[in-house]
């Protein structure tokens, strides 16, 4: 069994990235790529 983690004595649940989390970290990577990207297309091509 893993060792819980304690902080100021109080015991942390160990940290989760959930779907909702995941989604929002892909999207605010995702958007600034495919600008970036279309400007470079619009650009050179």
């Amino acid at each position: 069994m893993k060792k819980k983690s304690t902080i100021m004595g109080q015991v942390a649940p160990n940290p989760r990235l959930t779907k909702t989390a995941a989604f929002l970290v892909a999207t605010a990577l995702s958007i600034p790529v495919f600008v970036l990207l279309s400007l470079l297309d619009w650009l050179f091509l």
